[in-house]
């Protein structure tokens, strides 16, 4: 995945958010609404502020899919994990950061004939890190009631006074109707051209990232919050290229200092 050309985003939004909305103390702040609104009635204009481009930087941390792996010529890619690692688990519906509590077991690949390992959680785990400077504990985090944010769509965030909105653009393929395990009918697009935009304060607006072709699968939001305790809110996008990849994109804010963490991998036959 060539993602990290679009992270243009993450310096010049800590920049914004450092003259528009300063650290407040934790009992002035609270958590506000979510909303979504058609993007075509929000700022469309592109900021001019200076932007760096933010890429990932493995000195800085990792963070790991908890899933199997395929091992490939003796490579185990499970072999980083060790008890320092924090899990990001959800339990009735809040958030939470403890030390990872987790087994591997050995396994077999059939798809691909090769050797496999399993990482097993003992919770609900989204993601474990292995992050510098992260805390154990309860998260403030908030509800996502719209993951998939489908061109022309925007969702809305308030939080610590900060008002965010993230954006999708891109062009729209074609349209069907599917139904889910649980018999819910709902819309699914195919989309190309795909670009996340964030504005911030109403007035700055920036790419988070872009994806040229999503084949029968779409992005999604799956965390929104506060991992590092810092007054400002991450982000975790769920980004997969086509239906045989598991992927996401981890954004976190750092206290000013932006940091971005990706993580994939490919299970095709």
């Amino acid at each position: 995945m060539n993602s990290y050309s679009a992270f243009t985003i993450l310096f010049g939004l800590l920049l914004i958010q450092a003259c528009h909305s300063p650290m407040t103390k934790r009992e002035d702040t609270s958590i506000d609404s979510v909303a979504t609104k058609d993007s075509s009635t929000l700022l469309s204009k592109d900021s001019t502020d200076l932007l760096r481009s933010a890429s990932a930087d493995s000195s800085k941390g990792q963070i790991f899919l908890v899933r199997s792996y395929r091992i490939w010529e003796k490579e185990d890619p499970t072999a980083v994990l060790n008890k320092d690692w924090f899990d990001l688990y959800e339990r009735e519906g809040k958030y939470y950061l403890e030390k990872v509590d987790y087994e591997i077991k050995d396994g077999y690949d059939e798809c691909a004939q090769v050797p496999s390992k399993s990482v097993e959680s003992k919770r609900n785990s989204l993601l474990f890190l292995n992050i510098k400077g992260l805390k154990p504990g309860a998260l403030e985090n908030m509800q996502i009631k719209h993951s998939e944010i489908w061109p022309k769509e925007s969702v809305e965030y308030n939080f610590r006074k900060q008002h965010i909105i993230l954006k999708g653009l891109g062009d729209i393929k074609s349209t069907e109707v599917q139904t889910d395990e649980k018999g819910h009918e709902k819309i699914f697009h195919e989309v190309a051209h795909y670009k996340l935009n964030v504005v911030f304060g109403g007035t700055h607006e920036m790419t988070l990232f872009q994806k040229d072709q999503y084949e029968h699968v779409f992005m999604s939001t799956q965390f929104v919050g506060d991992i590092d305790r810092d007054g400002q809110l991450d982000f975790i996008f769920s980004n997969p290229g086509n239906y045989e990849e598991e992927a996401l994109l981890l954004f976190l804010s750092n206290g000013g200092k932006p940091l971005v963490f990706e993580a994939d991998e490919q299970f095709d036959c």
